[in-house]
């Protein structure tokens, strides 16, 4: 059993990911063992597509170093291998994982 102030700071975890939004502040009454759960697997979720993300920034930035004109046209080539293995959700990791997140949050709180 949570208590009053862990919910309200686990609000503070989920609206620093997602950003505020009424619909879990008002369910933030029944969080609980679940939800915690849950926030965890969400945390793990952001930070592997952040970490993706960042790693193909880095392999678009090192094969503009190697080569000159139309690097980043040779770079998009050769990475689209990469990019269709990764679990690159969208085009920004905070709306993958928010839509993939919320649900899930609300529904440990009902």
């Amino acid at each position: 059993m949570l208590t009053a102030s862990e919910k309200d700071y686990l609000y503070d975890v989920i609206s620093s990911i997602l950003g505020e939004d009424q619909t879990i502040k008002q369910y933030r009454h029944g969080f609980n063992e679940s939800t915690v759960s849950v926030v965890e697997k969400m945390i793990d979720a952001n930070s592997r597509c952040n970490d993706n993300m960042k790693q193909l920034l880095v392999d678009l930035m090192l094969a503009g170093s190697i080569a000159t004109k139309g690097w980043l046209r040779k770079a998009l080539k050769e990475g689209r291998k990469k990019i269709d293995k990764e679990e690159l959700r969208g085009y920004a990791c905070l709306v993958s994982v928010k839509s993939r997140w919320k649900t899930a949050i609300i529904s440990t709180a009902i």
